[in-house]
This record gives structure tokens, C-alpha cells and sequence, in this order.
């Protein structure tokens, strides 16, 4: 039987004194085992006989003298990580920044190095990832990906598109063409006929003047554009999508006229087809702007510092049979497995974040997430997110077959009741609001296709962001509020959006975002005397008309006023509104005090402060209850959107905040119902 080792317990999770082994529920739902361990102690097991130990210390060696990780000669501490299905990853405590540094040791697919003995087990199989990207090699493993893709999940498929399903114009990317390329409109364009398969691209425009199409373009880009012409994205992209066999793609600064406002509305409005019965979208997620390209040499953010990608092999002297397949070392791939294997695909705290200035961008998110398959040039490897699984080129994602945040978001929504979809939406807005806009009126527009393809599923009215089934909860929308995220909340312009939309709010803070709390509420009810009533806004996505001021919706419920009466010092950085409710008890007057936050942080002329003496309207739209911090009894508190009378608009209110406010105080005992006109 083989010796046990007390430092590296063998990597068998069932040895141990019970406290030795740590196990932590990830963020992607899978359980990580971690155990602890000195830097002196890992030299003396190696030097005590230890193969594994051995190994994981010539590893640790290896990156400090190849990749400048950490000074190795400095006295650290580490934790020796296993995930199922994954090889064994070391992390390392930099002595000297007090930073953890992750490495991963693997063997290639294929060279089944447990067969040499369970202990070998954890060092499990992966593929390398090349420093420097080519072609060749990128698109032969997108296209053994989408093949696979295409032949196994149902519900990435592409159907050969028909004529009329296809964008008004693309570029004919022929290589016949001696390396030029020409924009062709499609319904007047017999050539596409044949090979009605396309690619899309998703770029950042950044602050560059990038070739675009105009009035005074058009004939010229139908004539041909000059390859000197396209900035490195579109080289890089057009060349990946030539050697994947495809004839035509879609940019959008090419393929839509700029300059003409209803041509740019018209196909905005066709984004949900266009990316739908795209076969694949390019994704050049580590470009800020249309010169960074998609085949760039690799390099891994970890932290405050960022490393060349590159692997090393392990002596295999070391092992005690001098035989066997070779381990290899390399900074761990996990920070970026990370960004798509869970709920949040923007996670501003994760260190690749301004690596990847593309998935910040709210106008790609539903490029993604309409496209049956998005291949990502990430700075450190190729990934490609579908709509059943993940994949990436070193194989650490392969194991995410449900789990991945593209799942969470599935557009097929044939197969799911109306609640669920409706829970969905929620999430979807909540994600989307984090992201940014160069021009924040943009916010609405950028999801119309989203909202598109969950219309056709829902069969109900769209409410500048809401939905008339799930008006209650929609209505009830709040704005984040962490420490981290601190800064001046604002209002559009009434023409973009009503102020009882969450689209009204212009979140210039990074990470401040839309919550609904009653959609992660599953004791929330809706007041029984609530109601939607009507609209004068059109109610289908594709009529939405977001430049038209003053669109209202009526809604009725129980209604309680009360006064403002001053702003009390900020809380966490917050104007709180001081509200006084009057109740009449018997001969006396019951005065009650609460206090709110505001939609909005700072005044402007387009959401001006709430004066002292201004009355407001608190509408009853639900209910929820919780534990009282003191008795622990059972509360139930009633939520309110809280109206003022508009500024701007005669015999109408707007939003000013939602307000929680308990049952028991008895403030809506002898409340009237009225109806409402909400702008």
C-alpha cells in the first residue's frame, strides 16, 4: 500500500483528520476542495520521498524562474486545489504583494497518466494553449466545435436561412476577390442564393473613427471596399470567417447606413433576426476599439499584474519510475472560466475586467445572447458559449454543459410557462443594466431584440421595459445600492423613457445597476386591489417608438398621501426624504414618519429635488412579509411606488422611489382606490 503523505494527504479527499480538507460551493455551482499548505513543508515532503509533492514543487519553481509569478525563495503559503474533472491547480500567496497567484499542472489529452496510479489522478488531462494565436489553428478548432454544436444540440441548430430572413445587406467576403470586399443588399443580390449561411461580428466601437457607411458611401462600399481600408478587427474577423468556409458577414457600421435614421432603425429593430439565423458570431472581446483584432498574442490578467501565456514541462526525473507522460505548469486559466460559467458575465471584480472591454458594452449583450454561438477571442484563449454548453480551448470549460449563464438566458422559451420567462426578464435587465452605452438613450434600443424574441413567447403588451402580465413587479424596480457603487443616479430625458421605467435611469457608476426584488421574492403578492389598466404607448417591440415624449400607462390601487417634509443627512452616501403620513384616530390625528430613498441622487433640470411640503402618492402594489430583527415575529410590509405630480405634464404623476412600509402601522387602514395616469 502506498505511504501516505501528510502534506499533500495523497490528494485523496476521504484521508485526513477532518479539518484538513476545505470545501467551498463555487459561484457556478460546482464544489472545490482546497487543502493548506506551508512552502517549508512542501520542501520536505519532496525531499522526503513525495512524487506528487515533487512535482508540485519543481511546478512551483518552474513559474517562478519562467513567468516571474512570485520569488519562489521567499517563505509562502498555498492551497493545493482539486475540482472534479479538472486537473489539479496550486495557489500561491505572493509573500511579497499578498496576492494569490493560481497555477495549473496538466498532462495533454489523451496521455492517461492515472493509469500510472491513483495519486496521479489530480494531475488530469488538458489541452496547451499557444502564445501566439494563427489561423490555421483557431479555425480548425472552431470548426470541430460548431460541427459538433450543429450535429448534437437541438437547440443551436441553424436552419439554412431563407432570402427573406436574411439582413438587408452583407459583405461579400468571396477570397476570389483578391482580398477585397463589397457590400451587397441581399433582396436584389442573387449571388447569396447559394450560400446563405453568414457570420456576424461583435466589435467595440471605442473612440476611433471606424469605417462606416453612409448616404454618400453606399454605391461605393456596393462597388467594393479595399482591404487596406478595414481596420484590423474586420481583417481579422473576415480572414476566421474565410477559413471557416463562409461567404458573407455582417458589420454593423458597414451594413447599416449611419447617417440615415430610418434605415438604422428598421435594422435595429431586426436585430433578433439577424443574429438568430447568424451561424456565428465573432466576438473580438479583448479590442477596445476596431484596431485591437482578434489574434493578438496571449496574455492572462491575475490580479495587479499580467503574464505571457505560456506552459513549461515538469522534469520527469522527478517521479520515482522515470517514466510515463510528461506534467506540464501554467498560470491557471480559472478567472476567466469564471466570467462565463456564472450568473454574471460582467463581474467588474474579477482581474480580466479591462481585458475585456467588449463584454461591458450593453449593445453585445444581446448579441450573444441571440446568436446560436458566440466564439470569443479573449485575450488568453478562444471560448465559445452556445446556447447548450461552453467550450475553450484548454478544455476547462468543457465540463460546463448546463451550467453556463447563456443556459440561464436560453431564448427558446417555448418549453417554459410564462412565470419563469417572465423570472427571466427580470434577470435579463438586471445583467443588462450594469452594462454601458456611449450615448445612455441608446438603453431601450439595445435590447430590442432581446425583447423581441421574449414577446413572441410572452403574447403580451411591452411597457418601455415592462410587461403587462408582470406589471406589479416590473413597477416595483430599484437601483443597486452598495458601498462600491456610490455616485450620482440621474434621469433621461422624459423623450427616452417614462419616469416609471427603469430605462429612465442613467447609472454612470460602474456596477450600479436595476434590481427587482419582488422578482427574487417568492412571497411577494400582488395587491388584490391593483390593476394595469391602459396605455397610450404601442405594445408591440418592434412598433416601439422611443423618441416619443409623454407616453403614459394607467394603473389603479389603493392610494395613501403624505407630505414631504426635508431631506435628513445622506445614508451610505444617499438622500433620504423624510414622508409624513396623517391618520385620523377617533378625535385625534396619528402622525407617522418614514423615510425613503430617492430614485435619483443629484438634481437636474430633468429630475429636480423633492421640496419640502411637495405631496406624494403611495400606491399599493404588493405584498411581503419578514422576520422582525427583535421579536423575530413574522412582518408583513406593504410596497408602494411612491408618485409625485409631474413636472412637466398636466393632470399626471411620476415615480420618485418605491417604499416598503409595515402593515401594522395602519397608515392604508381607510385608503380610497383611485386610478392613476403614470408618466
Amino acid at each position: 500500500m502506498m505511504q501516505l503523505c501528510l502534506i499533500c494527504l495523497n490528494f485523496d479527499r476521504l484521508f485526513g483528520d477532518g479539518n484538513r480538507w476545505h470545501v467551498d460551493v463555487r459561484d457556478d455551482l460546482t464544489l472545490e476542495y482546497s487543502l493548506e499548505f506551508e512552502s517549508q513543508q512542501l520542501k520536505r515532503s519532496a525531499e522526503s520521498g513525495c512524487a506528487t509533492c515533487s512535482v508540485v514543487l519543481s511546478g512551483l519553481q518552474l513559474m517562478s524562474r519562467k513567468s516571474f509569478i512570485f520569488e519562489e525563495w521567499q517563505p509562502h503559503r498555498g492551497r493545493f486545489i482539486l475540482q472534479a474533472d479538472s486537473p489539479l491547480e496550486v495557489e500561491v500567496i505572493d509573500p511579497q504583494k499578498n496576492e494569490p497567484v493560481r497555477i495549473q499542472y496538466y498532462t495533454l489529452t489523451g496521455s492517461k497518466i492515472q493509469d500510472r496510479g491513483p495519486q496521479w489522478a489530480p494531475f488530469g488531462a488538458a489541452n496547451d494553449v499557444p502564445s501566439v494565436p494563427s489561423v490555421a489553428r483557431c479555425s480548425s478548432i472552431i470548426l470541430d466545435w460548431i460541427t459538433n454544436c450543429q450535429n448534437h444540440h437541438k437547440a443551436c441548430a441553424v436552419e439554412r436561412p431563407q432570402l427573406v430572413d436574411l439582413p438587408s445587406r452583407m459583405l461579400d467576403i468571396d477570397p476570389q476577390q483578391n482580398m477585397s470586399v463589397r457590400l451587397i443588399q441581399t433582396q436584389k443580390n442573387i449571388t447569396c442564393l447559394p450560400h446563405p449561411f453568414y457570420a456576424t461580428l461583435s466589435h467595440c466601437w471605442g473612440t476611433v473613427n471606424v469605417i462606416q457607411t453612409t448616404k454618400e458611401t453606399l454605391m461605393q462600399r456596393i462597388r467594393g471596399i479595399d482591404w487596406e481600408s478595414l481596420p484590423r478587427t474586420f481583417q481579422d474577423a473576415i480572414t476566421i470567417v474565410r477559413a471557416l468556409k463562409i461567404r458573407f458577414i455582417w458589420i454593423d457600421s458597414l451594413c447599416i447606413i449611419q447617417d440615415d435614421d430610418q434605415d438604422w432603425k428598421l435594422e435595429s429593430a431586426r436585430m433578433a433576426t439577424i443574429y438568430s439565423n447568424s451561424y456565428v458570431n465573432i466576438a473580438a472581446t479583448g479590442a477596445s476599439d476596431s484596431r485591437g483584432g482578434c489574434l493578438s498574442p496571449r496574455s492572462l490578467k491575475h490580479v495587479s499584474r499580467t503574464f505571457e501565456i505560456g506552459s513549461f514541462p515538469i522534469n520527469p526525473d522527478i517521479t520515482t519510475d522515470h517514466a510515463g507522460p510528461t506534467v506540464f505548469v501554467r498560470p491557471s486559466f480559472e478567472s476567466i472560466h469564471h466570467r462565463y460559467s456564472t450568473r454574471s458575465t460582467y463581474d467588474t471584480d474579477l482581474p480580466d475586467t479591462k481585458a475585456v472591454p467588449l463584454l461591458s458594452r450593453a449593445w453585445v449583450f444581446q448579441e450573444r445572447h441571440l446568436a446560436p454561438r458566440t466564439i470569443h477571442f479573449h485575450p488568453s484563449e478562444m471560448v465559445m458559449e452556445c446556447k447548450s454548453r461552453l467550450r475553450c480551448e484548454c478544455t476547462g470549460l468543457d465540463k460546463f454543459v448546463t451550467k453556463s449563464r447563456r443556459n440561464s438566458f436560453n431564448l427558446d422559451r417555448n418549453s417554459l410557462d410564462g412565470r419563469l420567462t417572465l423570472d427571466n426578464w427580470c434577470e435579463v435587465v438586471e445583467e443588462f443594466s450594469r452594462l454601458r452605452l456611449t450615448r445612455e438613450s441608446d438603453r431601450l434600443p439595445a435590447l430590442i431584440g432581446v425583447a423581441t424574441v421574449f414577446q413572441a413567447s410572452l403574447k403580451c403588451g411591452y411597457l418601455a421595459g415592462l410587461w403587462e402580465h408582470d406589471i406589479a413587479r416590473g413597477l416595483l424596480w430599484d437601483v443597486t445600492r452598495y458601498e462600491n457603487t456610490l455616485g450620482t443616479v440621474r434621469r433621461h430625458k422624459r423623450s427616452f423613457a417614462p419616469s416609471w421605467s427603469w430605462a429612465s435611469m442613467v447609472l454612470e457608476t460602474e456596477g450600479s445597476g436595476i434590481i427587482f426584488p419582488a422578482g427574487h421574492d417568492e412571497i411577494f403578492e400582488i395587491d388584490r386591489r391593483f390593476a394595469y389598466v391602459n396605455t397610450d404607448m404601442p405594445v408591440v417591440v418592434m412598433d416601439s417608438n422611443f423618441g416619443t415624449p409623454n407616453k403614459a400607462i394607467w394603473i389603479q390601487g389603493a392610494v395613501v398621501t403624505a407630505i414631504s417634509c426635508a431631506l435628513c443627512e445622506p445614508v451610505d452616501g444617499e438622500n433620504v426624504l423624510i414622508l409624513v403620513f396623517e391618520q385620523d384616530v377617533d378625535d385625534a390625528v396619528l402622525i407617522t414618519t418614514i423615510g425613503m430613498k430617492l430614485d435619483v441622487t443629484g438634481s437636474t433640470a430633468e429630475s429636480p429635488p423633492v421640496e419640502y411640503g411637495t405631496t406624494v402618492y403611495c400606491i399599493i402594489v404588493g405584498s411581503t412579509a419578514e422576520s422582525d430583527y427583535i421579536s423575530s415575529e413574522q412582518v408583513t410590509y406593504l410596497c408602494t411606488c411612491v408618485l409625485r405630480m409631474s413636472l412637466a405634464i398636466p393632470d399626471s404623476l411620476e415615480r420618485i422611489g418605491v417604499l416598503d412600509i409595515r402593515e401594522d402601522t395602519g397608515i392604508f387602514q381607510t385608503t380610497p382606490e383611485i386610478a392613476l395616469k403614470l408618466t
